[in-house]
Parts: structure tokens; C-alpha cells; sequence
């Protein structure tokens, strides 16, 4: 339990990684969209941002980057796989759920205060407005889990089989949904998928769904990591 402790704090030492770039960012973001609307003036209907989506796209990026580095050297201090790990889920987990207080406190904030006085929706977006105050910090928090178990993948992977390995990920992923894409184009079912989606709740989409896909995308990260070169 030492070494993963120690692992995980092992990751906070690059604090513009984990800490700067991604509020930086998300600061960076949200002031552009507040300067924009606000000069705009009134806008019916009331503007809706993807804003939002900068910090958790920055995370995932810092995430594969930490892992890629920090692999070897902390392997080479002769913690375990195991350990580095578990180590790598605790630090991102505790990020998840910080970061999500903060997202959902900004939010409350953001309908306090009227939408920044323009009516602007950044942090509370139309998905994250459920009544339930746990589902609503829920949403916040289990994207970001996701991504970080993503980031650990992708990392994994280019450890373990190198730019072949990420390559092959790649022409999967582009084959996969290309092909799925194509079927649904083929078959008709478009109308069908976007009845499907616009039917089910925020809180399904936002926690449910990525929460069942990380139990899985956690599973093939350890067994990957099992046999990964540092």
C-alpha cells in the first residue's frame, strides 16, 4: 500500500501537467466565451458552450503523457507493475473527484448568478441540469474518471507494442466506427440512434454508460500493463 501511495504522489510532482495546463486551459475557455457573448449582447436562445470539454480533453492528454514518462522511471525504482498501477488509478481517481467539486460549485455558481449576468451556460450544461445533486456531481466526476482509464490505455499500449501498437489501435478504431457508420448509413437507422439518445436521461449518459465502460477499459489496462516494457 506504501508504493502505491507513493506512486500516486510521485505524479502531482508535475503539478503544471496534472494541475496548470488543464484549469489553464478551461480558464482560457470560459473567458473567450464570456468576452464573446457578453460583446454579442442579448442572444435568443440564451447561449449553450462546449467550453466545458477543454479540461477534460487536456486531462486525457496529460494523462497519456504522464504515463509514458513516468513508466520507466518509476519501474526502474523497482516498484512493481502492480503497484504503479493501482498507484496511476488512486491519482486519477482523487483528481475526479476533486476537480468534479470544483466543476460542480462553478456550476452552482454559474445559475446563481444568472449565467455570468449574460445568461451564458458553461459549466451547467443542458446534460448536467438533473435534479439530484449526487447524479449531477456524478457527471462531473465519472467522465473524468473515464478518460484518465482511456489516457492509461493509450499509454499502455504504445508501452507495450510501441508506434506499431498505436498505429494498429488506430486503424481499428478508424475501421471500427467507420464501419459502424457506414452500416448505420446503409441500413437507415440514423433517425433510430438519435431517437435512441435524445430518449435517454443526463445522468445515463454521463454516468451510467461511461461508468459501466471503465470497469472494462480498467481490466484490459492491468492485464496489459502486466507485460509492458518500461
Amino acid at each position: 500500500m506504501n508504493r502505491v501511495l507513493t506512486v500516486a504522489r510521485l505524479q502531482f510532482v508535475a503539478w503544471p501537467l496534472v494541475f496548470g495546463w488543464p484549469w489553464g486551459i478551461l480558464a482560457l475557455s470560459f473567458l473567450v466565451n464570456l468576452a464573446l457573448f457578453g460583446s454579442i449582447g442579448d442572444v435568443d436562445p440564451a447561449p449553450v458552450t462546449g467550453g466545458l470539454s477543454s479540461i477534460y480533453i487536456v486531462m486525457l492528454v496529460a494523462c497519456v503523457t504522464t504515463i509514458t514518462q513516468d513508466f520507466p522511471f518509476i519501474i526502474g525504482l523497482g516498484v512493481s507493475r502492480r503497484s504503479f498501477y493501482l498507484g496511476n488509478l488512486l491519482q486519477f481517481g482523487a483528481q475526479a473527484v476533486a476537480y468534479a467539486a470544483v466543476l460542480y460549485l462553478l456550476a452552482v455558481v454559474e445559475e446563481a448568478t444568472g449565467g455570468w449576468g449574460i445568461e451564458l451556460t458553461f459549466f451547467g450544461l443542458p446534460l448536467l441540469l438533473v435534479d439530484n445533486p449526487v447524479l449531477r456531481y456524478l457527471a462531473f466526476a465519472i467522465p473524468f474518471l473515464l478518460l484518465g482509464l482511456l489516457g492509461i490505455a493509450i499509454a499502455l499500449v504504445f508501452k507495450r507494442w510501441g508506434v506499431n501498437g498505436m498505429l494498429t489501435l488506430s486503424a481499428a478504431a478508424i475501421v471500427g466506427f467507420g464501419g459502424l457508420g457506414v452500416l448505420a448509413t446503409w441500413r437507415g437507422w440514423w433517425p433510430a440512434i438519435g431517437g435512441w439518445f435524445a430518449d435517454q436521461s443526463g445522468g445515463a449518459l454521463l454516468v451510467g454508460y461511461p461508468a459501466l465502460l471503465a470497469v472494462p477499459l480498467a481490466a484490459v489496462s492491468y492485464l496489459i500493463i502486466r507485460r509492458a516494457a518500461p
